[in-house]
């Protein structure tokens, strides 16, 4: 059972406080680290909502695109990490040898990429992905 509040609840209750009640106060010069900070802990309670999912997804879709065998879902977190890191160091292995530099291999890479870039904006700047809908 989890109890209440949920981690997110807390980051978005820090995050409020954060930008309607100490960020008025504080002084031209500490705002600036303020935002960054709520900035950060938007990102975290975003992390937080999307679970492991994304992650899941992304070591999937490059295991596809490099040709591995298929990942078993039910694989730790840590090791999706872990398979996640590599698949990537192969990815850039293969752009940079320029087997990725024509063909159907390279709109394949180019949909990975923007796929991966889509997820990473959704996390880090969601109003980009907005203002392009």
């Amino acid at each position: 059972m989890r109890t209440q509040p949920t981690a997110e609840q807390l980051l978005d209750s820090a995050d409020k406080l954060l930008r309607e009640l100490l960020l008025p106060t504080l002084p031209a010069s500490q705002r600036q680290a303020a935002l960054m900070i709520a900035r950060a802990m938007a990102i975290a309670a975003r992390q937080l909502r999307q679970g492991e999912h994304c992650e899941r997804e992304e070591l999937a879709e490059l295991a596809h695109l490099l040709a591995w065998p298929p990942i078993a879902s039910e694989q730790p977190i840590a090791a999706v990490r872990t398979n996640l890191r590599v698949a990537n160091l192969q990815l850039c292995r293969l752009i940079r040898s320029g087997q990725a530099d024509s063909g159907e291999q390279r709109r394949n890479v180019m949909a990975q990429l923007k796929r991966a870039n889509r997820q990473q904006l959704a996390l880090s700047n969601p109003r980009v992905l907005k203002s392009q809908a």
